[in-house]
């Protein structure tokens, strides 16, 4: 990611519409599938800190968080003074001992041009999550919805759904679950573009309009579309499409 949006992403990661309802998908669907009080949990690429209180009301007994940005780190030890912050390269493996985690999550992370291989990264996590502990990942999907954001956080690839449940059994875990979500994203991404192709606008500058806190009212109207779509995903109604995929896996 360049370094001038991680500013960016910490100003709004609190409030922003998006970032709320991945949370509290994420969290719905943990819980669904049995995570418990005081568990150990792991945040891999945890960037500026985001989603490290993601099972605080659970109370878990420890919270580590990952990243290989020393600029993040810092911003996340602001958000999360209490959490463990460790700074790697996940491509070199992971400096955590085996079966030390019950939860591990990576929220959008492979996805990264720095990502040699996702699942070595996958192989690792695997190693270090407890027998039957869960694994969540959210990643960017389809080429197509590719846009100006993705310039700016080094994006290499998007994935389709079933390649990306592939590579997770390829890591011998286990899929328990995987759709896709904010489906009304993408007809409006697509618009965008079609809009800056006609204008003949290219590129991004320094900075990042998807990244700027909504209008209060906007956003309410949109986290609330989320929520609504978010019960249909989490119910598995399977969505056709969607701006990012959500999967949930288990260590066998």
């Amino acid at each position: 990611m360049r370094a001038d949006v991680y500013q960016q992403v910490f100003s709004v990661q609190t409030e922003h519409w998006w970032g709320r309802n991945r949370r509290k998908l994420a969290l719905d669907l943990l819980l669904r599938f049995g995570v418990r009080s005081n568990c150990r949990h792991i945040d891999v690429g945890c960037g500026t800190g985001q989603n490290l209180g993601l099972l605080e009301s659970l109370h878990p007994s420890r919270v580590v968080g990952l990243d290989i940005s020393p600029i993040a780190l810092d911003l996340a030890r602001k958000a999360h003074p209490l959490c463990e912050l460790v700074r790697c390269d996940v491509n070199e493996g992971l400096p955590i001992a085996e079966e030390s985690f019950e939860v591990a999550t990576i929220f959008n992370v492979l996805y990264h041009d720095w990502i040699e291989s996702e699942l070595a990264v996958l192989k690792e996590v695997r190693r270090i999550l407890r027998i039957g502990g869960l694994l969540l990942v959210t990643e960017p999907a389809f080429a197509s919805l590719a846009r100006d954001l993705d310039v700016a956080v080094m994006t290499r690839r998007r994935y389709r759904l079933r390649a990306f449940a592939d590579l997770l059994q390829a890591a011998d875990l286990e899929v328990l679950f995987s759709n896709y979500f904010t489906s009304f994203g993408a007809p409006l991404i697509l618009a965008s573009k079609a809009i800056k192709l006609l204008a003949a606008k290219s590129g991004p500058g320094g900075d990042v309009p998807e990244l700027h806190a909504e209008h209060r009212v906007r956003d309410a109207v949109l986290y609330r579309l989320a929520r609504i779509e978010a019960g249909l995903v989490g119910a598995s109604i399977r969505m056709p499409f969607g701006t990012t995929l959500i999967c949930v896996a288990r260590r066998r």
